[in-house]
């Protein structure tokens, strides 16, 4: 394997040979937020929500993505080097989607190709350390004369970096997004990215009953030195469309296959952990373990506008493929440890010999229908219906195979009511198809592939947006579905019902010329049913939910130094239940984040120096996740980076 030192090297020799320097447009330009809900642009992410919390739920588990309009089903998470944003896409902004999902979207934008522009960035993500941590992010694209061929190229890499739990990590990527205008409506779009990552593998707390939380340097490793985390992340696709056309016929065709390969995939976990920092500690050690995912897509859609409204017809068919070899694990058990003091070293498990793996298989098949209305006025509404059929199989180490098939009919519909030029009411249902991901490492069924579930969600809002752009919005949602949780031989499956009903808000804008501001924020009532919940055996609330969020965030132009601007966001996160009995909490608390930007020319190229200090107060909270593993947000962290060229934005 070439090591990341010398990959970095041939990839920036590379880049460099292929894209000279040449700028069109400023480094990093922002992209106005619409709401507080979520994104994400190159590596800054902002909002209230993320990949992993959207209103309540983890979309990296419920599986609903779309990767520049397309079906996409996830293994491995689209790198970097191919990716300009992702938003995620719920209330107002999820309502022009044809086929929406129960608990939120999330879309991923590729790399612009229609100018060229090259971008190169060199940085520290730890300045604070006596090893900075350097890294490089280098993007560009490549058109001939006519504009029919495009070539965009991505890479990032850094031979040393530090993660959440002081554990060391190197890793690198590359991608090529190559694009063909066929002739005036159709065009071809092909990407294929690597990104191959290395680190010391991650770290879970469970606490002891009744016991509070001790405070752990985070700068120090509590894991065992030569536990690792190895994986190789691939996403290759081609994405066939027309252009948009009014009064005809647009069609596409979309094929992606995600896969992760991961040699070694081990955690450490410590439980029973008292306030004295002690603990009884256990490394799951993970090898070989392999996930592919293939997503087809054919859609047709038909427009019809008038001067009056516009319809359009969506016909669609999916096909998905998705195959889990789970990984050869073994559990060493290294008794009573102590997380204050430097963790002994014991000797490492080697790879053991087997005869059998066990492994899953998802197969999905649907076709769909959506149907929209939209008058001139705003007045709008849509409605879609989806037949799906689902075949699992499972097959144990021993050769004992499991089939299950489904098959189920999926609806949305909603509608958009205006009730002034500004001001328009808006309500929405679904009934959808959603996962849950796979059972954790504290489970006895670890790394089992849990079986797809029928979610429901229904909201009604108010979405306000003036002439200036400023834009507010509040919704009342509810989703339920069936929820995972530990019996008593500690296998993780779908025990009880989850419902969340909450309300949501957003404000965003411009108060003045050179300052903006977002503020959004969730309260929720999330509550569990079902026999478990009736005879007491669990609490009525789920494990490592916030049922309250908020997020404030602003940037300002400093006018009498041009060029400069000053940022800073906060976040508050409610108190987490930590126990399946709800006797156990973790507090609530308030993450800080500040920057600053510096935008000048080199030679007459945009440039730009970025200064961003995370946690800046320092602040050391617990958290807790579904599983009942408990993580702690990582200490203040100072990141400086310099931008030459343009983004192509």
């Amino acid at each position: 394997m070439i090591r990341g030192s010398t990959l970095s090297c041939v990839l920036i020799t590379s880049v460099c040979v292929m894209f000279p320097l040449r700028a069109i447009s400023a480094p990093d330009e922002e992209e106005p937020a619409g709401d507080a809900f979520g994104s994400r642009i190159g590596v800054e992410s902002l909002g209230l929500y993320s990949e992993s919390q959207v209103r309540g739920f983890n979309l990296q588990e419920a599986g609903n993505y779309r990767l520049d309009g397309a079906y996409f089903v996830r293994a491995a998470g689209p790198s970097d080097v191919i990716l300009r944003s992702l938003q995620i896409r719920v209330g107002p902004s999820a309502l022009d989607l044809d086929f929406p999902a129960p608990s939120g979207v999330v879309a991923y934008r590729l790399l612009p190709g229609h100018e060229e522009f090259t971008n190169v960035e060199v940085g520290f993500q730890h300045m604070l350390d006596s090893n900075p941590r350097p890294y490089v992010r280098a993007f560009a694209t490549r058109r001939t004369d006519d504009g029919r061929f495009s070539l965009t190229g991505g890479l990032i890499a850094a031979e040393s970096a530090r993660y959440i739990y002081g554990n060391e990590a190197r890793y690198q990527g590359i991608g090529v997004i190559p694009r063909v205008q066929l002739d005036e409506r159709w065009q071809l779009t092909a990407f294929a990215s690597r990104y191959d990552q290395r680190f010391q593998a991650d770290a879970g707390f469970i606490p002891a009953e009744g016991e509070s939380w001790p405070e752990l340097d985070r700068l120090r490793y509590v894991g065992q030195e030569w536990s690792r985390y190895q994986t190789h992340n691939e996403n290759h696709g081609a994405i066939l469309a027309t252009a948009p056309t009014e009064n005809a016929w647009d069609f596409s065709a979309s094929s992606v296959l995600s896969e992760i390969d991961r040699p070694r995939s081990d955690f450490n976990i410590f439980r029973d952990v008292s306030a004295d920092g002690t603990a009884s500690g256990a490394v799951v050690v993970a090898w070989d373990r392999n996930v592919q995912s293939w997503g087809h897509e054919l859609t047709a859609r038909r427009d019809w506008t008038t001067a009056a409204h516009r319809n359009e017809l969506t016909l669609m068919a999916r096909r998905r493929e998705s195959r889990y070899l789970d990984p050869i694990t073994r559990s060493l058990d290294l008794g009573r440890v102590s997380l204050i003091e430097r963790p002994q070293r014991v000797t490492p498990l080697v790879r053991p010999e087997v005869d059998g793996r066990s492994s899953s298989a998802i197969d999905q098949d649907e076709i769909g229908v959506s149907f929209d209305y939209e008058s001139r006025d705003g007045f709008g509404v849509s409605a879609g219906a989806r037949q799906v059929a689902v075949d699992e199989m499972s097959q144990a180490a021993d050769g004992a195979t499991t089939e299950r098939s489904s098959s189920n009919l999926l609806y949305n519909a909603s509608v958009v009511l205006p009730l002034g030029r500004s001001l328009s009411a808006f309500a929405a249902t679904t009934r959808g198809l959603e996962e849950a991901g796979t059972a954790p490492q504290n489970a006895a069924n670890r790394y089992e592939v849990l079986a797809p579930v029928l979610a429901k969600q229904a909201e009604v809002g108010l979405h306000w947006r003036d002439a200036a752009g400023r834009t507010a919005i509040a919704t009342l949602f509810e989703i339920e579905k069936p929820e995972p949780g530990f019996d008593a031989g500690n296998v993780y499956r779908y025990l009880t019902t989850v419902k969340h009903r909450g309300i949501e808000a957003s404000l965003a804008g411009q108060p003045s010329e050179n300052i903006g501001v977002v503020v959004g924020g969730l309260w929720m009532d999330p509550v569990l049913s079902g026999e478990l919940v009736e005879n007491g055996s669990v609490g009525r609330r789920p494990v490592g939910r916030s049922s309250r969020l908020g997020w404030l965030s602003f940037d300002a132009q400093i006018a009498f130094l041009p060029g400069l601007s000053i940022d800073a966001d906060a976040m508050y996160n409610g108190p987490r239940f930590a126990s399946t009995d709800n006797s156990e909490q973790t507090s609530d608390y308030i993450f800080v984040n500040t920057g600053a930007r510096y935008r000048f020319k080199v030679g007459g190229t945009p440039a730009m120096v970025r200064l961003k200090l995370y946690n800046v107060l320092n602040q050391y909270a617990w958290f807790a996740s579904p599983s009942g593993i408990h993580s702690y947000e990582p200490e203040r962290r100072v990141m400086l980076s310099l931008a030459v060229g343009g983004t192509g934005t």
